[in-house]
């Protein structure tokens, strides 16, 4: 009995030395770690959807011919400037010529037997009325002025046709623009039997641009008419074009079940940098909140536990309650986005405080309300040795001494 005293004695002490170790141990865990601390700060979130598009010039018309023919001249070359009515090109006419020539003499063929056959005409029904001759032959006469009549106006609508066919030998620019492409040298033969082939392509005015570009559809029900785009090109990294979206056209793109919809944005090019063709990099801004009050996204992921400094047990349990109950409440009608941030209160104890939030743009986030700026907000822990090498939380509505500005271009 004495020995087994003894045991028990002994596993009892050794217990409580663990106990002890364990409890020494988890002490000096949470002094080798401290709270990652931040103040709100006033800051500008920009929501936006990213795009690839490509420009082009507003009002660009191809030039083309209805009349095949070989190229006599040239008048104008790539970049010209040209006014509306201006010669562009000629066709040699001289088969366009003969053409006119031909239908001529047809016409005034046509024109001599239409006549003829009218006289024929007056003098039958004059005899019938008399009664010199039989109802039959005054309907021949009726029917040959007749055709007479049908031939000359086929022969004055070929002549018509010749006569404009010899006018199209002459390319007449149809707008006051720049010549963007010429598709034909001197000397090239053009077959206009289907379609008409392109000879020029011109814009009207290059200091106005449009990008087309393809947005994904899961984005394409935030892009609303009027919304201010910033896009850059790879010919100039450092600038920043701005523009505003004219359309969002309703025929989508499929392409490998891949779903895009057309969106043209409207850009000013005064200095003529942004050429057609280019490739625009277009970020749409769908919402923007300027000089408002922010946190870190990371505030919303921070979950503390037992092993967190400040962390008190019965304010981690009570808030979720709360906010349950209030849920449970049956109250609507609030549009807000809610969520829950823990912060450092003055007893030195996390608290949760529950805010109201606003847009995001993946790193922070509006808070509309529910903190203040001198509130300390918790993000995360970080060992005590980072914290002695400066990694330091301030307030920035505090007076901080100036170490440099950095201007933003």
């Amino acid at each position: 009995m004495k020995v087994f005293i003894k045991i028990l004695i002994v596993l009892l002490i050794l217990g409580a030395a663990g106990t002890g170790f364990y409890v020494y141990k988890q002490k000096k865990a949470k002094k080798d770690v401290n709270l990652e601390l931040i103040y709100p700060s006033l800051d500008n979130i920009v929501q936006t959807i990213t795009a690839t598009g490509r420009l082009q010039p507003i009002d660009q018309v191809d030039i083309g011919t209805e009349v095949s023919g070989t190229v006599s001249k040239i008048y104008t070359d790539f970049n010209r400037n040209v006014k509306k009515g201006q010669v562009l090109l000629e066709l040699d006419p001289l088969k366009a010529k003969a053409r006119v020539e031909q239908t001529k003499a047809t016409y005034q063929s046509a024109e001599n037997e239409a006549q003829y056959q009218r006289r024929n005409y007056n003098r039958a029904y004059e005899l019938f009325q008399k009664g010199s001759v039989a109802a039959t032959d005054l309907e021949t006469a009726e029917y040959r002025y007749k055709n007479a009549q049908s031939s000359l106006i086929n022969a004055r609508s070929n002549l018509q046709q010749a006569q404009l066919d010899l006018a199209n030998c002459t390319i007449k620019s149809p707008i006051d623009g720049i010549v963007l492409n010429r598709a034909v040298e001197a000397g090239q033969t053009v077959a206009a039997s289907l379609s008409a082939p392109t000879l020029f392509t011109l814009a009207r005015d290059l200091t106005q641009m449009e990008v087309k570009a393809d947005v994904d559809e899961a984005d394409i029900g935030q892009v609303k008419t009027g919304q201010r785009v910033e896009f850059s090109v790879d010919a100039f990294p450092s600038d920043k074009f701005s523009g505003e979206i004219q359309e969002v056209r309703l025929s989508p793109n499929i392409s490998s079940n891949v779903v895009t919809y057309t969106v043209i944005i409207r850009a000013n090019n005064p200095n003529q940098k942004l050429l057609p063709g280019m490739t625009a990099n277009c970020e749409i801004i769908v919402e923007e909140a300027l000089q408002v009050l922010t946190i870190p996204m990371r505030a919303l992921q921070f979950k503390p536990d037992k092993d967190t400094p400040g962390y008190a047990p019965q304010l981690a349990e009570e808030a979720p309650r709360e906010d349950s109950e209030k849920r449970g409440s049956g109250k609507r009608g609030d549009s807000k986005n809610r969520s829950r941030v823990w912060v450092l209160g003055s007893s030195g104890f996390l608290q949760n405080q529950r805010v109201s939030l606003g847009i995001s743009d993946g790193t922070k986030v509006h808070v509309i309300e529910g903190l203040e700026a001198n509130t300390p907000v918790a993000i995360g822990v970080q060992s005590a040795s980072a914290a002695e090498k400066g990694d330091q939380t301030t307030n920035p509505f505090m007076p901080q001494r100036k170490t440099g500005t950095r201007t933003r271009m």
